[in-house]
């Protein structure tokens, strides 16, 4: 099966706060998915990893094939799009 996005054991740690813990996830290819969570689940964190906004602090991803550490990641992040928390432009 082909992914758009997986994650193996991605941790973002901000000193000794546990922003994301050791996530591994799959979302296929032309899937919907949501992440539903309590405040300070992790979500916007993982959103900010996958856009280029923060760096892991252990773990790796994968996007639309590319890896995280991949120099081409740049590139590939242009066929997505996200609002990360609440649009700034907007009211």
């Amino acid at each position: 099966m082909d992914y758009s996005l997986t994650t193996n054991g991605l941790c973002k740690y901000y000193k000794d706060f546990k922003a994301l813990n050791n996530l591994s996830m799959h979302v296929p290819k032309g899937a919907i998915y949501g992440l539903v969570g309590k405040n300070e689940a992790g979500k916007t964190t993982l959103i900010r990893l996958v856009c280029g906004l923060q760096r892991p602090t252990a773990g790796e991803f994968t996007l639309y094939g590319v890896k995280s550490t991949d120099c081409k990641i740049g590139k590939t992040r242009r066929r997505m799009g996200a609002v990360v928390e609440t649009p700034s432009i907007y009211e």
